[in-house]
């Protein structure tokens, strides 16, 4: 949404950019399909098409588009003839989108962006084949819009593209480029410590939606974390059943103490979220989960859903590396990668 948002200020103040996406990527790239970079007539760069050669070509084309006005497609192989230079051959092929005349869709990001910003998502549309007055047509869907008499794609591809969380190309009244758009995922972090610090900084900047809670004023202040991140000084295990817990909620559970973590586990090892994390030893682990499972408060399906030991296993032994290895986790749970069940087997204490 970074970006689109950024369009939307460059539109404002009037400057001239072209917008460059990803609409198909196969084999190693540099960036996957939705990557998207606008690139400005004074030669700036906004977000990412992964650098090196794609970028750079990527540019050319977007600064030449300036002058013609002209949405168009383009692919790149990225072998040899690309690659020398500057020592990125990955050997891939993508398809690049490239639109010089974003000001048409102001109304359109800001749609997408009220949206997200209300807790709702939604699906771009992008025509990218068709009569040249058409190519760049864009459109925003939200969930539960999308059964309208104008619609240029059948519901049944919205929703897939939604529900499976990955752009897609499809043949419809004309090519058509989808881009599911939601809001940020939440992380709550149940515990301030040294590792609930740690975890919150790096998280803040991988683009979830921070939120710490602790009930010792000291380790809830606003000062220990980054702008954007909010802080509950709060009963840990009430404030986090009384947290809205959606699918799109991560819940790490970094507590004082393996009683306080267990209280804290037993308050949402129920809930929808996508995400239950929880610290500690394996012994640690062992312990709570046979309390749980002796006093029927969970069964052994619900605490398989938990990721504990937490964290990949990366060899982690300070905080900071620590905390680096639960974020990855969650990064790869964010993005349905099958790495994401390889936990530490040890834990420093927070």
């Amino acid at each position: 949404m970074g970006i689109l948002t950024r369009a939307v200020e460059l539109i404002d103040k009037g400057q001239a950019f072209a917008v460059a996406v990803v609409i198909r990527a196969a084999g190693s790239t540099p960036q996957k399909a939705g990557a998207r970079a606008l690139f400005t007539a004074e030669g700036a760069i906004h977000g990412t098409l992964g650098g090196g050669c794609l970028e750079a070509e990527s540019r050319r084309r977007a600064l030449d588009a300036l002058d013609e006005g002209k949405a168009f497609c383009f692919d790149l192989n990225l072998d040899d003839d690309y690659g020398w230079d500057d020592g990125l051959i990955c050997g891939g092929r993508v398809r690049v989108f490239v639109d010089p005349r974003p000001a048409r869709h102001r109304s359109v990001y800001e749609q997408a962006i009220a949206a997200v910003g209300a807790g709702k998502r939604g699906v771009l549309l992008t025509r990218i084949s068709g009569a040249p007055d058409h190519i760049g047509a864009t459109e925003w869907r939200e969930e539960g819009q999308f059964a309208q008499p104008d619609a240029p794609v059948p519901t049944a591809q919205l929703v897939q593209c939604l529900s499976g969380g990955e752009p897609a190309l499809v043949e419809a009244t004309g090519t058509w480029y989808l881009e599911p758009i939601e809001p940020s995922p939440t992380l709550i972090i149940a515990g301030g410590g040294h590792v609930g610090q740690a975890t919150a900084r790096l998280a803040h900047r991988l683009g979830f939606a921070v939120v710490v809670v602790d009930d010792r004023p000291a380790f809830a202040e606003a000062a220990l974390y980054p702008e954007g991140v909010r802080t509950i000084c709060a009963d840990i295990p009430a404030a986090v059943a009384g947290f809205p817990i959606t699918p799109a909620t991560y819940i790490l559970i970094v507590t004082r103490g393996h009683r306080h973590d267990g209280v804290v586990l037993k308050a949402c090892i129920h809930s929808s979220a996508a995400y239950i994390g929880m610290i500690g030893s394996r012994r640690k682990v062992h312990i709570i989960r046979k309390g749980f499972l002796e006093e029927g408060i969970a069964t052994e399906a619900d605490f398989k859903r938990v990721y504990s030991p937490v964290g990949l296993d990366i060899g982690a032994l300070t905080i900071e590396e620590i905390a680096v290895s639960i974020a990855s986790q969650l990064v790869a749970v964010r993005r349905h990668h099958a790495g994401a069940a390889k936990s530490l087997a040890e834990f420093v204490s927070p």
